[in-house]
């Protein structure tokens, strides 16, 4: 079995926090160029329903004044305009139903591509809120590392603090400068956890 001496300086720890960030950028990337097809795909589709939705409405508009017209004439007493009116009321209810029919699934579609986008900006949110853990995590496991290189070089034994020059209260100095740092390290630890 092997001792290391406590001078000698540990092996970095692994960073894989550059491998996950990456991967998590990589997913990223992939969803954005997607999410901003939705939103293209989005802006024509709703140009769409609202074309649509303003067509239904005006053959909306239309059948109601033919149907008050209607009202006003009998069969009797002005065939022809009375068969007119009846052709162009039953034109205005057939394009009523399209318009109708367009704009339910015209809405149905733009329903679907929100909800894709809704999904790809979730899981956008949740990668980003990942990462920025990831590397508040990787910024404090490198100032514990630092702490414990200052503590370590704080920690100097007996006989290397005389070195011919008298200093009373380096021994303390150095013990508080230690217990500090052991602190400030628990801290982030419990900060990071």
């Amino acid at each position: 079995m092997r001792v290391v001496s406590r001078d000698a300086t540990p092996a970095p720890p692994l960073d894989n926090y550059a491998e996950f960030i990456g991967r998590l950028d990589a997913a990223a990337g992939k969803l954005t160029p997607r999410r901003d097809a939705l939103a293209k795909a989005l802006g024509a589709a709703e140009l769409l329903f609202n074309q649509n939705h303003a067509g239904l409405e005006l053959w909306g508009q239309r059948l109601s004044l033919i149907n008050q017209l209607l009202a006003r004439h009998t069969a009797t007493q002005h065939a022809r305009r009375y068969s007119t009116l009846r052709e162009l009321h039953d034109v205005a209810f057939k394009m009523e139903q399209m318009f109708t029919s367009r704009t339910q699934r015209v809405q149905g579609v733009c329903r679907a591509i929100r909800a894709r986008r809704d999904q790809i900006n979730t899981s956008l949110f949740e990668l980003e809120k990942s990462r920025v853990k990831l590397t508040s995590s990787r910024m404090l496991a490198l100032e514990r590392e630092n702490l414990r290189k200052v503590a370590n070089d704080l920690s100097v034994p007996a006989e290397g603090i005389n070195l011919g020059f008298p200093d009373p209260g380096l021994r303390e100095s150095l013990r508080e400068a230690r217990e500090a740092i052991i602190l400030a390290e628990a801290l982030l630890e419990v900060k990071g956890n």
